[in-house]
């Protein structure tokens, strides 16, 4: 046998040697023997069983817990997830965290199943963890559970649910967008109009309810919805928002009113002054998608403004409307 050969089996013995020592290190009553030996697995994670790992979740200290979710996490196998779920009820919020990043890393088709079945778990954090995951499988199989969730008790369950199904962009989630968008809470109401901005001409009537809501944050996002479709009572109902009390709804309204090239530059003109720059900035880009040419002389007073950002705006929307 050439030197070599025997170099390759004798440092394989040794690491296989060296791999048992660790796993049997993972069971130490010493806490920093458990730590070392989790930090050290990373070479021979393919050969390390879950059930090694596993019991681990459970162990008293904080740290082993979480070395043991990231060693998991590593080794990728969709078996490990459910135990994965459960941390993320843990008492410690470095776990917690751990454990929902770890969850989002499993990315095959067999991690569906085990997600949607912890998509229905009594733990409110606990559910909407496995339902974030379940948003980067983007998963038809995950559909049933998602239109449940929509439903569910806790708000950040819904919420997550509403972004979950915006991903799948099926024609089935319709119906429950809608109820979504009248949810008592805002910040879903806020996700369920984004969502349906991304449907057929059938949602404006759900968008210009919305640019009508108490909370300026959903106002703010039907506006920037309405921006793609190009209806004349969807111009109507954005210029009835730019006088709207919040300077931000009345940005959106601006920024939709150019997306759809809509012939109002005369309006648009009074909000080159405005004391905020965000609006500013709008109004100028708006200005250049519409393309009127009258309005030049007005962006130009705009290219001394003391604010960059709005000079910038004003110098490629002259730029966009001389090439016209």
């Amino acid at each position: 046998m050439k030197f070599d050969e025997c170099w390759y089996c004798l440092a394989k013995v040794m690491s296989k040697e060296f791999g048992n020592l660790l796993i049997e290190q993972l069971h130490s009553e010493d806490v920093d023997v458990r730590r070392v030996a989790l930090t050290e697995l990373d070479d021979i994670l393919a050969c390390v069983p879950l059930e090694e790992l596993l019991p681990l979740l459970q162990d008293e200290d904080a740290t082993v817990r979480k070395l043991a979710i990231l060693a998991l996490k590593k080794i990728g196998d969709a078996c490990a997830i459910p135990a994965i779920l459960e941390a993320v009820g843990d008492q410690n919020p470095d776990v917690v965290s751990v454990a929902k990043t770890a969850l989002r890393a499993f990315r095959t088709p067999t991690a569906a199943a085990p997600l949607i079945q912890g998509a229905e778990h009594p733990n409110a954090e606990v559910w909407a963890a496995a339902i974030l995951a379940l948003r980067d499988l983007r998963s038809k199989q995950a559909l049933p559970a998602l239109i449940k969730a929509a439903f569910a008790p806790f708000p950040e369950v819904r919420k997550e649910a509403i972004v979950a199904l915006a991903y799948l962009k099926s024609s089935e989630i319709l119906p429950t967008l809608r109820d979504a968008g009248v949810d008592p809470d805002p910040e879903i109401r806020r996700a369920a109009l984004d969502a349906m901005s991304y449907f057929d001409q059938s949602v404006i009537p759900d968008l210009l309810a919305g640019a009508s809501d108490v909370d300026w944050r959903v106002r703010a996002q039907a506006v920037s919805g309405l921006g793609h479709f190009s209806e004349q009572r969807v111009v109507e109902a954005l210029l009835e928002a730019t006088n709207d009390k919040r300077w931000q709804v009345v940005k959106e309204a601006i920024t939709s009113l150019g997306k759809l090239k809509a012939p109002v530059s005369g309006r648009l003109l009074a909000f080159l002054s405005h004391e905020i720059a965000d609006v500013r900035i709008a109004a100028a880009s708006a200005l250049g998608e519409i393309g009127n040419f009258a309005t030049i002389p007005e962006l130009k007073n705009l290219l001394t403004d003391p604010d960059t950002g709005v000079q910038k705006a004003a110098s490629h929307s002259i730029n966009k409307v001389q090439s016209h």
